[in-house]
This record gives C-alpha cells, structure tokens and sequence, in this order.
C-alpha cells in the first residue's frame, strides 16, 4: 500500500472523493492565500459548566476562568491551535475559588473538500458559585481542586460546493470574493472523561454525532463579510459511571441518544495582511441526566479573533509543495 492510499485510509473511511478533478487556486469567488503564513489570537469563554446534586442539592461546577485564548498558525492545508487561559482581565481569587489549569491542542487537515478536526483538552481545578457551604467554612466557595476533565476530539466534515471557502472563516488561508453557501454534513466523534479525585468517581463517555449543516458567508464589499451557519443533528452516548466506595466499586452503563443544535453569526474584515473579526455561538444538547454530573443543555459562546500574514518562508514553501506534490488531493 503506497503512503498516499495508506493516508487517505486512517483519515477517510471512504475514499470515492479522490475522483474528483483538482481546483483552481484562485476563482472570482475565492482568492487562495497560499503564498502567506497566516498566524492568530482569538480569545472565547467557551468554557464548559456543570451541575451535580449531592444529598438533594442541586449546584453549580464551573472551573475558575471566564475566558480562553488560542495562538493558532495556518498554512496551506494545515492549521495548528493551541489553547490556554491566562490571568488576564478577570479577578480569579485563586484563595476562595481554587486554581484552574487549561490546556487545549487542536490540528485541522483540510484535502479537497474535506476537512478533518482532531482535538485534545483538559481542564483541573474547579468551583461551585452556589453550593450552601456553613458559616465556618475556611473559603468562600466549594473548592473542587481534584476535579479533572479530559476530552479527545475527531470532526470529519464535507463541503459540496467548491465556491464556498471554509477556510475563509477559520483559518484565514483564504478570502471569500463572492457570496457563497453550502450543504456542510459532519460527523464528530468524542471521547470524555471526568475524574473526582476527592470522591474517586468516575464518568467515561463515548459520543458520536452526524449533522447536516449549511453554512454561508456574505460579501459585503471588498474588506468586510459576514458568515451564519447553522447544524442540526443526531447522536448517541455512551456512558460508564464507575464510584469506588468502601464497599468496592460500583460500575453502571447506559446509552443516551442526543438531539443537537449549533448555529453561529459571524463578521469579519480581511486586508491582504490583517484580518479579525468576532463570531456568536449557539450550542443546545438534550442529554439524560447522569447519576454524576448533569452537562449544560443550553450554551452562547462570543469569539473575538485578530490576525496577520506572513510571506512563508522559504522551507514552508519547499515542505508543502513536497507533500502537494506527493498527495495531489492536498492541493
């Protein structure tokens, strides 16, 4: 097996799109951005709460961080991310709420009209804002410093319309010259694990999720676009909830199927060198209650992003056109 099909094999299951015929790199929709090194900021508040009950109390966890910040470099049909929070704007009282720590690495590969996520988080260190603590409590809030989350990520999206650029609204490697929409189906695949050390509780979920999406973005002149997208779908859960007592472990198993929503406005502004812009999120999962942790159904999310082009240099050029010259699909 030649490295090409042997590629397309862990990153495709089907691989009928390698019929298809190669693109231009400029059309008047699209204007490629191939010769440039894009790099970026965003900052969101993409932050994932929760609530638990213990003794017939309903709370509130959240870690203590309002806000998230990812340094991302695209190029071509690469794009790396990696994501933290700093201590930047907001009062975290390490002393009453505990120290929270974020990390974040995302890739995208993006081959043809294909485009495949793959992600990794973690958060440690959270609080509860609501939980009755007693008046002799020695903080102000229920820390929950033993409190880790893990999450494993894999997006496979398609695009059916060749003048529809994608990676004009995420990676900035391209500028949409035409308005422009698309049927964008996706499948999205997770792995999740919440540990409590305090407790030695444990929630392991596998979720798998198949959306039809469209999105499409609006030209308004030559510097200033606007992007909506919307993406119902369907998935299942899978959930292992183990609790370790003194009695031993108890382990329970169950299956939940989702309905999902996700829709976002956007607007950008693109120069041949710097470009920004800020996106509104809607996230709605209908989930059943874990005997664990309840995940929010209902989420907004605000991004805010800046960036510029480099010229690439010299060895990038020489690195991608090798790899477009080896994997014609990468072009």
């Amino acid at each position: 097996m030649s490295k090409k099909h042997f590629l397309l094999f862990i990153l495709f299951p089907i691989v009928l799109f390698s019929q298809e015929k190669n693109q231009l790199s400029d059309t008047i929709y699209i204007e490629s951005m191939n010769d440039k090194l894009s790099v970026k900021m965003d900052v969101d508040n993409k932050i994932e709460t929760f609530t638990a009950i213990e003794d017939g109390v309903e709370f509130k966890i959240k870690p203590n961080t309002d806000y998230r910040t990812e340094v991302a470099v695209h190029y071509r049909f690469v794009s790396f991310k990696l994501g933290f929070s700093p201590h930047l704007f907001t009062n975290f009282n390490e002393d009453n709420k505990g120290k929270t720590k974020v990390f974040k690495f995302n890739t995208d590969l993006y081959i043809k009209k294909w485009v495949q996520t793959l992600s990794y988080s973690q958060i440690k260190g959270f609080y509860s804002p609501d939980f009755p603590i007693p008046d002799d409590f020695p903080t102000d809030y229920l820390i929950l410093d033993q409190l880790k989350t893990y999450n494993f990520t894999g997006i496979t999206r398609y695009r059916f319309n060749e003048n529809y650029s994608i990676k004009g609204i995420t990676t900035q490697t391209e500028i949409q010259r035409k308005s422009a929409g698309t049927f964008m189906p996706s499948l999205s695949y997770s792995y999740n694990r919440l540990i409590n050390g305090t407790t030695n509780q444990k929630l392991n979920t596998f979720n798998f999720i198949l959306s039809a999406g469209y999105l499409h973005t609006f030209v308004i002149n030559k510097k200033i676009y606007a992007s909506i997208g919307v993406s119902p779908g369907a998935g299942i859960d899978f959930n292992t909830i183990e609790d370790r007592n003194n009695n031993g472990t108890i382990k329970d198993k169950d299956t939940n199927y989702t309905l999902n929503f996700d829709g976002h406005l956007g607007l950008g502004y693109n120069s041949s060198r710097w470009f920004g812009g800020g996106f509104f999120r809607m996230l709605s999962t209908t989930r059943k209650e874990t005997q664990i942790v309840n995940y929010d159904t209902f989420r907004t999310h605000f991004q805010v992003f800046f960036g510029y082009r480099f010229d690439a240099p010299k060895f990038l050029k020489k690195s991608a056109d090798w790899a477009e010259e080896k994997i014609p699909l990468l072009k």
